[in-house]
């Protein structure tokens, strides 16, 4: 009876080491990278009296947006303020115009319209990557 015991144990072991060396190669951004999307723009209004670009985080983890930017192709330039961060599978909208920012709004404060009909909108990241464009580029 000892010895089986002892051999269930020594099995039980070696199952663990081999488990651990098969893994060993995995780390959680391997994970992540094949399982979280990416955050997207996923609109634009032209609308005079409210135009803005959407930008939504379709992922399962936040996304800080410290020092990333939203650009048109006049390098118009609308940057995040520090410490904004996207819920996970939340959505804000970039509003040319005037306000005050909240969770869902954030507010460029310009007088005039930036986005013509047509027009691709570029998010860039704090490392100056872009991360997504509108319309898609094809």
């Amino acid at each position: 009876m000892k010895n089986s015991r002892f051999v269930q144990i020594a099995l039980l072991i070696s199952a663990l080491f081999l488990g651990l060396a098969v893994a060993e190669d995995i780390t959680p951004g391997d994970i992540m990278h094949e399982t979280d999307e990416a955050v997207t723009i996923t609109g634009l209004s032209y609308a005079d009296e409210d135009e803005w670009a959407e930008i939504a985080n379709p992922g399962m983890a936040s996304q800080d947006f410290t020092f990333w930017t939203l650009v048109d192709e006049e390098n118009n330039t609308y940057s995040f303020s520090e410490g904004f961060v996207l819920a996970p599978e939340a959505v804000v909208k970039v509003h040319t115009g005037q306000g005050n920012d909240t969770e869902n709004d954030l507010y460029w404060g310009r007088d005039d319209l930036v986005w013509d009909d047509g027009e691709v909108a570029t998010l860039i990241d704090a490392n100056s990557e872009i991360v997504a464009q509108y319309p898609e580029s094809s």
